[in-house]
């Protein structure tokens, strides 16, 4: 089996730079302009892509680790071709039990929970809403004799509930009495509050 070293004629303790050295001599000799119409692209059977996939190989540092990895591992393969998992060298082993971390989610869980408690404690709920005089569904009002609807506070003594606000030209719904927004938009449906 040719490796890639073979291919530069390199050794494999060879540096960056001596395999550099090497794959420039043989792309020089091996490039297809040099051939000058040799239909079987160099000695050896070599051609220019299985030298620059060796240079690609050993001139990066990782590739390089992972690629003598891969020959230390094919040179204890079993007869056969086949492992086992006792055959299986200690590199390609299970590290872990498989099972997914799940200390991240938690700490995650804790720091959520610690915040939420956190803004609880500062939170401080705001002033009810001052009367704008703008009527809806939900708004306390005082009743006028003239049957207009003044929007007054919620926490202030107040005679009915907006149930809706309705046009004009529209009926409130049973069960709530009609008054004029004092606005003049419309009608508000109110019930009254005992």
């Amino acid at each position: 089996m040719n490796t890639h070293y073979d291919l530069l004629g390199v050794q494999s303790t060879a540096s960056v730079d001596e395999i550099r050295a090497s794959y420039r001599v043989l792309a020089r000799r091996m490039h297809p302009d040099a051939q000058m119409g040799s239909a079987a692209g160099g000695s050896g059977g070599w051609d220019m892509a299985a030298i620059n996939e060796a240079w690609h190989v050993l001139s990066d540092p990782g590739r390089r680790a992972m690629y003598d990895a891969s020959l230390r591992v094919s040179s204890v393969a079993p007869a056969g071709g086949r492992w086992s998992e006792q055959t299986v060298p200690v590199v390609f082993q299970r590290a872990s039990s498989g099972r997914f971390p799940k200390w991240p989610f938690v700490m995650l869980f804790v720091l959520a929970a610690i915040f939420i408690f956190t803004a609880g404690a500062l939170y401080e709920p705001s002033a009810p809403a001052k009367p704008d005089n703008l009527l809806f569904a939900g708004s306390c009002v005082t009743l006028l004799p003239n049957r207009d609807a003044v929007e007054v506070g919620c926490e202030t003594p107040h005679d009915a509930v907006v149930v809706t606000v309705v046009n004009f030209d529209a009926a409130c719904p049973m069960e709530t009495e009609t008054f004029r927004d004092h606005q003049g938009r419309g009608y508000a449906c109110v019930t009254k509050v005992p």
